[in-house]
């Protein structure tokens, strides 16, 4: 995945750490991916870093190649994201067709989505979660991190 890649190589560049990616099983529900990385939470204790690449706004059909200013219903999904993390609220995040009324436009196919759930998963009592890079680009991709821990 170039998410990961692109990713790690300008927090690390000189890094020589192992990386395993892993392949989202197409044959899993949301439910059944939060699951999954519940089952990995363990591996946070052992060090390991879980990170997830992808977009909570993700609508390449609506993209302006020009960039320009949000949707509206870009910036409302994306403000829900953001508070259901904030709130831990991870059954609101396994539904995400149901956390607002802008998600099947801002998430019309969900591969870019899911990954957001094995992150959200490894929260722990305690954890902070904060943001950066909190920007919509083209109007439709967000391009939001979150840190968890």
């Amino acid at each position: 995945d170039h998410g990961t890649w692109s990713v790690l190589a300008h927090v690390w560049p000189d890094a020589d750490v192992p990386v395993v990616q892993l392949s989202l099983d197409r044959r899993l529900d949301a439910q059944g991916h939060h699951d999954l990385a519940k089952r990995l939470a363990a591996l946070r204790d052992e060090g390991v870093i879980i990170a997830g690449s992808g977009d909570f706004v993700h609508n390449l059909r609506t993209w302006k190649r020009a960039g320009g200013e949000p949707y509206d219903w870009a910036g409302r999904f994306n403000e829900a994201v953001k508070a259901a993390l904030v709130r831990g609220d991870d059954e609101a995040l396994i539904d995400w067709v149901g956390l607002a009324e802008d998600a099947q436009l801002s998430v019309p196919t969900d591969e870019h989505y899911l990954p957001l759930l094995y992150v959200a998963a490894q929260r722990q009592p305690g954890d902070d979660v904060s943001f950066f890079n909190d920007v919509i680009e083209g109007g439709s991709i967000s391009m939001t991190g979150v840190r968890i821990g």
